[in-house]
């Protein structure tokens, strides 16, 4: 466990939890100030989540990595609103800028607008002031790094780079309704943007794979057109769309239908969720994964070496074994996409699964 980081795990799991949560139909009590402001937004809550839980620390030894041997002809690089959204250090400005031609932007546009609203949704529904709350808390990180740290430029600077309630400021009194970010993320998804996509899936089966508490109706089972879905996401190669696929794959409730490999093996749900980060780092270099979990990794325990996401992962957040685990599955999982033979991934399997949440 010397190798595994509080922050790797603490993302993660609020990542996923949080994803959840948010397209569950449920959403927490908007804060003073805002009226249905979005309950939950994954990487704000991931940043939450690591400076609650995560000390610095000595820079881990690294492990060797693997060769680069993956087909690199059909990386996917980030569109122009794509980067603007993740260098932008004001998204009220960002989100005023769409917002200004709102009836004429494409699905990709609408989906980063929805998620500016998102990210600041969740940041202004937990402080009531967000500079005083910016300003507390990066004093109270400045105050964990040591005097001689030779690393605390660079950690200071991937703090601020991934505050996102800095980017928020803007946003301070400004109502963000649940309404329209759903709608923006509806027409996105119509439109054809994976991500959106993966999300309004993700959200469906959730609903439909839980029966309501005290309730007889009963869980709807995975059909033929969710695994079609499913696989039509992984197709796309578009990362932040397999990373939330893989997510929900990992859940308790599924994880037992599946097989992974010729083997047939169960796979193991953190390693899984892994080795689709890497095979979606792989299609995509700059994937948003490195981009959050890199800061935080520089910023909160010094580890700011890391190149790619895959030398994030092998040396920061993952222990050896799970390591091994994903890059056995990564293999695999590569297969099956540029083969489309996906009895590797066991996903037929899925078609009739129920929850067994409740047993």
């Amino acid at each position: 466990m010397n190798r595994l980081s509080a922050i790797g795990l603490a993302s993660l799991v609020a990542y996923g939890v949080l994803l959840v949560a948010k397209w569950d139909g449920s959403a927490a009590p908007a804060g003073a100030g805002s009226s249905e402001v979005v309950a939950a937004e994954p990487a704000s809550a991931a940043h939450a989540s690591a400076q609650t839980f995560v000390q610095a620390r000595a820079a881990p030894q690294p492990r060797m990595t693997s060769p680069a041997y993956y087909a690199k002809a059909a990386v996917l690089r980030p569109s122009a609103v794509e980067s603007q959204f993740r260098a932008s250090r004001d998204l009220k400005a960002f989100a005023d800028g769409l917002l200004a031609r709102k009836d004429s932007l494409d699905r990709e546009e609408r989906y980063y607008l929805a998620k500016a609203l998102e990210t600041c949704g969740f940041a202004t529904s937990i402080n009531d002031d967000l500079a005083a709350a910016s300003d507390k808390r990066r004093r109270q990180f400045l105050a964990t790094i040591p005097v001689a740290d030779p690393e605390a430029g660079k950690r200071i600077a991937a703090y601020d780079a991934a505050d996102d309630t800095q980017r928020c400021l803007g946003f301070q009194g400004v109502r963000i309704t649940q309404k329209m970010i759903d709608e923006l993320y509806r027409q996105a998804s119509e439109g054809g943007d994976p991500r959106a996509q993966a999300r309004m899936l993700v959200a469906e089966l959730n609903r439909s794979l839980t029966s309501p508490k005290n309730s007889t109706e009963q869980s709807r089972a995975v059909g033929n057109e969710d695994f079609q879905r499913i696989i039509g996401l992984l197709e796309t190669r578009d990362a932040e769309a397999m990373v939330m696929v893989a997510q929900f794959l990992a859940q308790h409730r599924l994880i037992g239908e599946l097989r992974i490999g010729t083997t047939g093996e169960v796979p193991e749900p953190a390693s899984l969720v892994g080795a689709f980060s890497l095979v979606a780092c792989d299609f995509q270099p700059t994937c948003p994964a490195f981009d959050r979990e890199v800061l935080q990794a520089c910023a909160y325990a010094g580890y700011c070496s890391a190149g790619s996401y895959e030398e994030l992962y092998a040396n920061f957040l993952a222990s050896p074994w799970s390591y091994s685990q994903a890059m056995r599955y990564r293999g695999v999982i590569h297969t099956a996409i540029e083969t489309r033979n996906w009895s590797l991934l066991g996903l037929q399997k899925l078609i009739g699964a129920r929850s067994n949440a409740g047993s």
